[in-house]
């Protein structure tokens, strides 16, 4: 197996440990991950010379299948944050309105 390959091969790992930091919402691990990720499937590209073409075919097809799901996933937790964060807002607003309506009440 060529250095090229093995490269490819981390890669999917690192594609893996990704949709599970994602999942687990460990969006900092998630993003170190997907940089290394691109760096790797970067230098593995950059070593190909047409040998091994249908192994490579198939890894990036992985690849790709797994850079799909990432997307959905990233996607998927995007929504939910921004989400939480309007209701975090809708929140802070209803608060800071009880506050000033407590706050006359007490000055009168």
């Amino acid at each position: 197996m060529s250095q090229g390959l093995s490269l490819l091969d981390e890669a999917l790992d690192l594609a893996r440990q990704e949709a599970t930091a994602l999942e687990d919402g460990a969006y900092d691990r998630a993003v170190a991950l997907a940089e290394r990720r691109n760096a790797v499937t970067g230098m593995a590209w950059k070593m190909y010379d047409g040998s091994d073409a249908e192994h490579y075919r198939t890894t990036l097809g992985k690849l790709a299948v797994l850079q799909r799901t990432l997307t959905a996933r990233a996607t998927s937790a995007y929504s939910d944050i921004k989400a939480h964060l309007q209701r975090a807002r809708v929140e802070r607003r209803r608060m800071r309105g009880y506050h000033n309506s407590i706050g006359h009440a007490l000055l009168q």
